[in-house]
């Protein structure tokens, strides 16, 4: 259990008058949560780290949709050419082992160059994390 979640229960009692009002439903108490001395500065820590990541997204949202923008046309045309495929492939299936055939090389010289960055972000992401954590 992290040290955020560990919170003190206070009970607080209504009167019959009070939660006739409010619903129709009987409550005979209310639980508040309010978090432990200990945890006050942990949420406050948590609270300044979600303003800054909130600075920081506002302030890269721009070039985030940027990138959509110049993105859609290649995903538009790959959508186009999935599609057709698709369609060829279910009509003529030899068509199907053909070019699975013809594009294995270019797949795996895909993988081969790709391979090496995903394994040195996967490991910045998690040494990161590590480090973080402690």
């Amino acid at each position: 259990m992290s040290a955020l979640r560990k919170n003190e229960i206070f009970e607080t009692h209504r009167s019959e008058t009070e939660s006739s009002k409010k619903s129709w439903e009987p409550t005979l108490y209310t639980i508040v949560r309010r978090p432990r001395a200990e945890n006050v500065e942990t949420l406050e820590a948590k609270s300044a780290a979600s303003t800054v990541k909130n600075i920081a997204l506002f302030l890269a949202s721009p070039i985030i949709g940027l990138a959509y923008v110049v993105a859609m046309p290649f995903v538009a045309a790959g959508m186009l050419a999935y599609f057709a495929g698709k369609a060829v492939f279910k009509k003529f299936p030899m068509v199907k082992y053909a070019t699975m055939m013809l594009a294995a090389p270019f797949v795996g010289l895909a993988f081969v160059l790709v391979a090496p960055i995903v394994g040195l972000g996967a490991l910045g992401y998690m040494g990161t994390k590590a480090i973080i954590k402690n």
